[in-house]
């Protein structure tokens, strides 16, 4: 062969490997642009509030655009088939039945330690399907670092990585493709429970998990806990051990769910996986269940407490003293729609970072008070001779009550509320008015300072806005009655709880909080 004709093959050889180098490179930037966060991305607010500044989100994915990602992802499937993992033969779903997990991220004052956490969603074993990034309007402007972050190799790769291999394992379409989207959204600086609601509504998975933007997960957390979904499908909480990193060493053995302890201790890390869309049982959605979410009324702090007590908070039906047929209907109601079948991974798969100056060590240093708050949540009503099986027995209750009306004493004695907690009750009364606790709360701060008067008219309103079965706004009236002086209005209050709990109940409430008798306003 001469020469010439030798140096020709040898060049057009080199031409067509360069053009299919030149190729692949191209499907892997048109990838990477379709499905991270960039400059051109939509615009959109979550809540209809003036002062909110929305930033960037993650790219909508046109029908064409998806349908060239589709062809992007099968030509580097085809590429990389040999590195992206196999489906684990434990993850026995039909592919239109695979859970989508949604990682929400709440982001304040996180920037150094934001890349840490994200790297641990990234990598998990299990791909989430969506990544939630929720900025609370922080000044350090942490949604623009974290659309930063994901688009940077570190990143971005594994991201890339997780996707295709949801592609190979449950054959995801332009539809799916189109459907999830990492995202970076700015809410309005209102506190880590609103940013953590927001992301929630906007989530598009089946499963939630909420991750604070510094801590992490082990990156086998979210396959545990799916291969037990897909052992026990009806399945809908699951969570694991927690092992405290940063300044502490502390490993938390979290006991099994039970609203006892629950209300004491604090029940579950914030990292536990729920189920948020209904699944094989009609009733398993547990979002809807709550509805409150995590709870935005409540003053800062324990907001992730008071979100799993509202799904511990049904007792047996033959507990509850409820004698007319609309809080009867209302109680079946409450315990019916909510069948919680949680799981625990013994493992320690989650990690939460210990700071000794965080705003909740700080919140719970300078306001002890804090940690009562969600308990008064625990409105139930259970009959005197359960006392001893309650789940939260209404002679502590009526403790909690008792401290947190304690009034501003010697100089440097902390009052029962602090006034930081003050604050948040006023905020939390402005922008929830139609909601009984924070009237409740108000009521005990003007009591505390000796204006019964203003505290009868908060726990009226709190009173009026009260469920049925929601008791302490009716209660604190008839207290607050009785220590005006007022005979005929607490003589009258006094009646109508008597009509509502029966005789044994009303004896039962007829005390303070260490067992001695009060006298009834008849008396």
């Amino acid at each position: 062969m001469p020469a010439r004709r030798r140096r020709f093959l040898k060049l057009s050889y080199a031409l067509t490997l360069a053009a299919g180098a030149l190729a692949l490179i191209l499907a892997l930037v048109a990838t990477e642009a379709l499905l991270l966060p960039n400059a051109s991305a939509r615009h959109q607010s979550l809540l209809p509030v003036a002062s909110a500044a929305p930033v960037p989100a993650a790219r909508s994915i046109s029908a064409a655009a998806a349908e060239a990602a589709a062809g992007a992802f099968a030509l580097l499937s085809r590429a990389d088939s040999d590195s992206l993992p196999a489906r684990p033969p434990s993850l026995s779903f039909e592919a239109r039945a695979a859970p989508n997990i949604s990682v929400v991220v709440p982001c304040y004052g996180h920037v150094p330690y934001l890349e840490q956490t994200l790297m641990s969603v990234v990598t998990q074993r299990y791909p989430p399907a969506e990544i939630l990034v929720l900025d609370d309007g922080s000044e350090e402007r942490c949604g623009d670092a974290a659309a930063a972050m994901l688009r940077r190799p570190a990143l971005a790769r594994p991201r890339r990585r997780q996707v295709l291999t949801l592609v190979g394992w449950w054959g995801w379409s332009s539809a799916d493709l189109a459907r999830f989207e990492d995202e970076v959204v700015v809410t309005p600086n209102r506190g880590v429970a609103h940013a953590r609601n927001a992301g929630i509504r906007r989530a598009r998975g089946d499963w939630i998990m909420c991750l604070d933007g510094d801590d992490t997960v082990s990156d086998s957390y979210l396959m545990r806990a799916m291969e037990q979904v897909a052992l026990v499908p009806r399945t809908n909480l699951v969570y694991a051990n927690q092992q405290f990193f940063d300044g502490s060493r502390w490993q938390w053995t979290v006991p099994p769910l039970r609203a006892d302890n629950a209300l004491v201790n604090g029940p579950l890390p914030l990292m536990t996986l729920w189920r948020k869309e209904r699944g094989l049982d009609a009733e398993s959605d547990l979002w809807l269940a709550t509805p409150h979410g995590f709870d935005e009324a409540l003053p800062k702090g324990h907001e992730d407490w008071a979100f799993w007590l509202q799904l511990t908070e049904r007792p047996p039906l033959d507990s509850v003293l409820c004698p007319t047929a609309r809080c009867v209907s209302e109680i079946r109601l409450q315990l019916t729609r909510l069948p919680l079948l949680p799981h625990k991974l013994d493992d320690f798969l989650t990690q939460y970072r210990y700071k000794k100056d965080s705003k909740m060590r700080t919140r719970e240093r300078n306001n002890p008070e804090a940690p009562r708050l969600p308990r008064l949540h625990e409105r139930r009503l259970p009959r005197p001779s359960l006392e001893p099986s309650c789940r939260y027995p209404v002679r502590k209750l009526l403790i909690d009550h008792h401290e947190l009306l304690k009034p501003a004493g010697e100089p440097g004695q902390k009052p029962g509320i602090t006034e930081a907690v003050v604050m948040d009750v006023s905020v939390s009364q402005h922008l929830h008015p139609t909601r009984p606790e924070p009237h409740l709360w108000s009521g005990m701060i003007l009591q505390a300072k000796g204006d019964l008067a203003g505290a009868a008219a908060a726990y009226n309103a709190s009173a009026a806005l009260a469920a049925p079965y929601d008791w302490q706004g009716s209660y604190r009236l008839w207290r607050a009655l009785l220590l005006l002086g007022d005979g005929a209005a607490a003589a009258r209050e006094e009646a109508a709880l008597r009509r509502r709990w029966g005789d044994a109940q009303m004896r039962w409430y007829s005390t303070d909080a260490y067992g001695g008798v009060l006298p009834a306003a008849s008396e």
